[in-house]
């Protein structure tokens, strides 16, 4: 399963409190996301502006974000959030 990531990002204070990014699997996009706490605990961001983090980790959490969706850990609204406890598996 192919896994491609694309260049946007965005944090939107009223949606979950996630930096999200989109990934495109077999021609269908995914909205995908890492949220402020795991951002926070592993790669030091701000709460108020996490993105600096995000873009300096960007590989690793495009990693982990390909990870869950190889293993179908979609939420019930089709996104895939990263989470600190998946930071933590390899």
């Amino acid at each position: 399963m192919d896994v491609e990531f694309g260049a946007d990002e965005w944090f939107d204070h009223q949606r979950r409190k996630i930096v999200w990014f989109s990934a495109v699997v077999d021609e269908k996009c995914i909205d995908c996301g890492i949220s402020i706490e795991a951002l926070a605990d592993h790669f030091g961001a701000f709460h108020d502006n996490p993105l600096p983090a995000f873009r300096n980790h960007r590989e690793r959490i495009r990693e982990v974000a390909a990870r869950l969706i190889r293993e179908r850990r979609f939420e019930d609204d089709g996104t895939i959030v990263i989470r600190s406890a998946d930071l933590l598996q390899h």
